[in-house]
């Protein structure tokens, strides 16, 4: 970095600002002071650091306080700002542009530069799916949502495509991403051992999500929630959420994180034993994290990933010479023994959190419940599964138009803003953007896919559970969850 010092300074100055206004120190106005500050580092110094710090920064991003409309994340401002900065510093890669511009073969430049030009092709149907909705505006700025996070995709690859070396340390600041969101989501796990659920409940929708995402969702959260784990028996407990605004967001942007731990650990860049051994306790806490979520579709989605590795831990025991990367799967199988130990280890926790002592089996109930279909959650998904199949077959070719979601369900438009989903990644971009939408996402997918299984199991094995996952919610279009995953988008891109 060019100046290590005022990096750090300036992280360290965020972080201060960002949590002294989240506990009603300062005025919330003291985080357009912050966000000041952020754009003019990034005009003064090397597009390579302000990128850092970005990436470092995902988690702690907040909203502007501007008035009655004070919901929009300062990302987008700074987003924006960076790729200008690359715009004027450097140019976009002369290599990346006189190799698109050379020749014409479209089955060349399609293998290049197929998720590019699949992400394009995406918003290009959303754009006409427009023509179709029954609000514009409410699409038009989903649209806008998805260019500026795309920007981020095409810094990383302008940045990569010029140093190589720009690799591991965007690498560790991702991983640097995921202990901030850990810290402050077990920062929430204590609270809850000194204070009732209902005080933390009000105190965090008043203070924090304020700050963090606007008076608007402050207001609605402070009334209605998925904050907590509700049993038959038992009293209720704290579903871990961090800074996001529900624990399935958290649960995801958590398993992001662990492609960027599990690079470090493979790569070996750290000899350190203290720091390898640092990798492995983030591996654990994690997993814990998982747990502590009480995001029950996490869980099933994680069966099929721990499976295959499973096979190909057994198959390479039987076939010895076959090529598999032992170090891969041993990390793959670690994980594996850590996921099934965190379930008694979370429930022994949890149960501490009650002052006669609790049930020890909470996370064991949690997830028998997946199999009760008359459960609430569970119920409801089905019944918005099955609204959402009828709409599509309504409206098969581009859908309700982008952003229009609630039309499906009869609600007025403004429960977008509520979450109003399909609760289905896959319905969901197929109930707002028809069968043409469904089609380009899941070429985008398969060819994010392909690329994985061709450098990296690790990568793989968690696009494998990400793509699993996004079966029973559409968080990975949470814009904190999305950012991370085009940083490691980006990254296996990135190295062609």
């Amino acid at each position: 970095m060019q100046n290590k010092i005022s990096f750090y300074i300036i992280l360290v100055v965020e972080i201060l600002i960002v949590v002294l206004a989240s506990v009603n120190v300062l005025e919330k106005e003291a985080v357009l002071i912050m966000t000041g500050l952020l754009i003019f580092y990034f005009i003064f110094s090397k597009v390579e650091d302000s990128l850092i710090l970005f990436i470092i920064s995902i988690p702690l991003f907040i909203a502007l306080p501007i008035g009655n409309f004070d919901s929009m994340a300062n990302w987008r401002i700074l987003l924006a700002i960076l790729f200008l900065c690359l715009l004027f510093k450097q140019g976009l890669s002369l290599k990346i542009i006189k190799d698109r511009l050379k020749g014409f073969k479209i089955k060349e430049k399609f293998k290049h530069y197929s998720m590019g030009y699949l992400m394009v092709l995406f918003l290009g149907i959303g754009v006409l799916s427009l023509f179709v909705a029954t609000d514009i505006v409410i699409g038009v700025k989903k649209i806008l949502f998805l260019v500026n996070i795309f920007l981020l995709y095409i810094i990383i690859r302008n940045v990569i495509a010029r140093n190589k070396e720009m690799v591991p340390k965007i690498i560790k600041a991702g991983a640097a991403a995921g202990i901030i969101s850990l810290i402050l989501g077990y920062s929430q796990l204590v609270s809850i051992f000194f204070k009732p659920l209902y005080t933390f409940w009000q105190w965090w929708a008043k203070n924090v999500i304020s700050i963090f995402y606007g008076s608007g969702l402050s207001e609605l959260l402070a009334v209605s929630n998925t904050w907590f784990s509700y049993y038959e028996n038992s009293l209720p407990t704290l579903r871990m959420f961090s800074i996001f605004p529900d624990s399935h967001s958290f649960a995801l942007f958590t398993i992001i994180s662990l492609i960027f731990i599990s690079f470090l650990l493979i790569s070996k860049i750290y000899k350190n034993r203290f720091i390898v051994y640092s990798l492995w306790f983030t591996v654990i806490i994690s997993f814990l994290a998982l747990i502590f979520s009480g995001s029950r579709g996490i869980w099933v989605s994680a069966v099929i990933p721990f499976l295959a590795v499973i096979f190909v831990w057994i198959f390479k025991n039987i076939r010895k010479n076959v090529g598999f990367n032992k170090s891969y799967i041993q990390l793959l199988v670690g994980m594996l023994v850590i996921f099934v130990l965190a379930f008694p280890t979370s429930s022994l926790i949890l149960s501490q959190s009650y002052q006669d002592g609790g049930d020890g089996t909470l996370a064991f109930k949690r997830v028998k419940s997946i199999t009760d279909l008359e459960e609430l959650s569970v119920k409801s998904r089905i019944g918005i599964w099955r609204t959402s199949f009828q709409s599509i077959l309504k409206h098969p070719i581009l859908g309700v138009g982008i952003g229009n979601y609630p039309v499906v369900l009869d609600e007025d438009i403004s429960a977008a803003k509520k979450g109003a989903s399909a609760h289905n990644l896959y319905l969901d971009i197929v109930s707002e953007m028809g069968l043409l939408g469904l089609i380009v996402l899941l070429l985008i997918f398969w060819q994010i896919f392909k690329r994985g299984w061709k450098t990296n199991l690790i990568f793989t094995f968690f696009l494998l559970w990400i793509f699993i996952y996004s079966l029973f919610d559409v968080v990975l279009l949470n814009d904190k969850v999305l950012l991370l995953f085009m940083v490691a988008l980006a990254i296996l891109y990135g190295k062609e």
